[in-house]
Order: C-alpha cells, then sequence, then structure tokens
C-alpha cells in the first residue's frame, strides 16, 4: 500500500484530472432541462389541460382556450389514457381547494387560491411561460 503522503497526492490528482477533463461528446450526454410544456406528451398534455380545467373552476372569470379543449383529441389508446390521468389528477388537486375552511378566518383559503391563479396564468395564460395559450379571461377585465 502506498504512503499516505502519495495516495493523498494521487488522489489530488485524479481529482484535478477529472474536474479538468471533459470528453469530447459531453454536450451531448448532459441532461436536458424538463419541458414540462410539451403538449405532445400526453402526460404533460394532461397536466396542463388539469390545470387549465382547474382554473376555470376556481378562478374568477377564468375559461379554457379552444387550443385547451382540443388536446385530449391529439391522444388516442394508451396516450389517451395517461393523458386523462394526468389531467384528472390535476384537476382534483385544484377542485379540493375549494373545500379549504378556516373558520376563523377565511382570508389564508382565498389568498391561497389567488396565488395559485396568478402562477398558473402566468404559466398556462395568453402569454404563459410554459404552456402559452391555454386558459383565458372570459369576461373583459
Amino acid at each position: 500500500m502506498p504512503a499516505p503522503r502519495k495516495l493523498a497526492a494521487r488522489l489530488l490528482a485524479l481529482a484535478l484530472l477529472s474536474s479538468i477533463a471533459v470528453p469530447a461528446h459531453a454536450e451531448d450526454t448532459a441532461p436536458q432541462p424538463a419541458n414540462f410544456g410539451d403538449l405532445t406528451n400526453p402526460r404533460d398534455a394532461g397536466i396542463r389541460y388539469g390545470q387549465a380545467a382547474g382554473m376555470a373552476a376556481v378562478c374568477l372569470d377564468m375559461k379554457p382556450t379552444a387550443k385547451a379543449e382540443a388536446l385530449p383529441s391529439a391522444f388516442t389508446g394508451a396516450d389517451l389514457e395517461k393523458f386523462n390521468i394526468q389531467a384528472e389528477t390535476v384537476l382534483k388537486s385544484w377542485k379540493k381547494t375549494l373545500a379549504c375552511a378556516h373558520t376563523a378566518d377565511p382570508n389564508p383559503c382565498r389568498l391561497a387560491h389567488q396565488m395559485s391563479c396568478r402562477e398558473a396564468y402566468k404559466e398556462i395564460g395568453p402569454s404563459g411561460s410554459v404552456a402559452p395559450g391555454l386558459i383565458e379571461m372570459s369576461k373583459a377585465q
């Protein structure tokens, strides 16, 4: 077994080399960021469809757009089943918030709804950051 100083020097050298050496194909193998707005993926599309339906149920004066309403027709078979499972799960989560009850102070429920609606609108509203154009205001405001 090498002396502790030699071993430490070797380990340090290996650590330095591994931090400097980059394989030529590193760009190809680097993980890609998740794209949760991919409406061609049945799981992601189902999530966004459920989000739009949930906003329509919970948020004041919101309605799904024709683009959102058309999402289920893009899938068939097992993909449609994946889509529906995700959509139902997300919609149930939104509807659960309607049962929020703070008898002493209703403000936490109201604030939670407002924040959820605002954040979802940022994601799927007309200029959404994730999947734009899935929800719109149903009245002029």
